[in-house]
């Protein structure tokens, strides 16, 4: 069966006062808080669980429905590993799961759910990010400092990207 849940929309004054139906490919509770994407371009927001619903009959056609995206905060996808999704980037919207990861120590890549390129050195790799055709995962002991200018990339602060690069990698994490 499928399982439903009603998102209330909390932090977006134009979605606010209706509940939308989401199918939730994990397990949620009512009141937990979820991203979930939103809008013609998918943009990941917070939300609120308000009903859940799991049963023969649909709430609302499933045909209709988005999915959740993840479980509000951190994920840490493997042992060391995290993803860079889930951050917020503007007053209410949130970056995209599944491009970015990062460990400061190589990991056992089979263990991910998903394939992954790895970039192991700082030279040119948001170069790297940038061409890459599915999600990569930065190892190194700079992975920190890359981290926060992925971010402020994402957040369209000013940096020393070059402008083509900087714009793939938003688009990748902000849609």
């Amino acid at each position: 069966m499928t399982l439903f849940a009603a998102l209330r929309f909390t932090e977006d004054p134009n979605l606010r006062d209706r509940v939308y139906w989401y199918i939730s490919p994990i397990p949620v509770k009512e009141n937990e808080r979820v991203l979930a994407p939103v809008g013609p371009h998918d943009r990941l927001q917070c939300a609120r669980v308000e009903r859940i619903f799991c049963g023969k009959e649909e709430p609302y056609p499933a045909a209709l429905c988005k999915q959740i995206a993840a479980k509000y905060g951190a994920r840490e996808i493997a042992k060391g590993c995290f993803e860079l999704g889930g951050v917020r980037y503007d007053d209410r919207h949130y970056t995209r799961f599944g491009h970015i990861l990062i460990a400061q120590e190589m990991i056992d890549i089979s263990a991910l759910p998903f394939p992954v390129t790895v970039i192991g050195e700082e030279e040119h790799c948001l170069e790297k990010i940038a061409a890459a055709k599915n999600c990569v995962l930065l190892c190194g002991t700079w992975v920190r400092e890359i981290a926060s200018l992925i971010l402020k990339i994402a957040r369209d602060e000013e940096t020393d990207a070059l402008l083509g690069t900087a714009c793939v990698i938003r688009a990748k994490l902000c849609g």
